[in-house]
């Protein structure tokens, strides 16, 4: 179920693949050198804190999680289609010395002949 913004058609979603390709870059470039925290929250409820963006397909998000109450990134892919993502929380840590969690990794995919995924 996609989220409809007020103004927006249906079908539209608030967080497709150039934002995340484009949008989010575009937000963290300022303090690139500041380590940043993505919290997904979803229409079921679920919040996930992203640790790194694997891949951006046409119609979902490949990704890895923290576990809850853990700094360890989850081994577990979840792919979440654009449409249940309704908001996004970027937060910034104020660097190298700050406890916990360094954020997500997010890289901006180039074009190669050889891959798929963004390295």
């Amino acid at each position: 179920m996609a989220v409809q913004l007020i103004g927006g058609t249906g079908g539209d979603v608030p967080f497709n693949r150039t934002f995340f390709n484009v949008t989010l870059g575009d937000l963290v470039e300022p303090t690139k050198g500041t380590a940043h925290q993505l919290t997904l929250y979803l229409v079921d409820g679920t919040t996930m804190d992203v640790c790194r963006i694997e891949e951006m397909a046409d119609q979902y998000l490949v990704l890895r999680a923290y576990r809850s109450g853990s700094d360890a990134c989850e081994t577990t892919l979840h792919l979440i289609p654009y449409g249940t993502i309704y908001r996004l929380e970027i937060s910034e840590h104020g660097g190298k010395d700050d406890e916990g969690r360094l954020g997500f990794s997010w890289t901006e995919r180039r074009k190669s002949s050889t891959s798929r995924r963004p390295r």
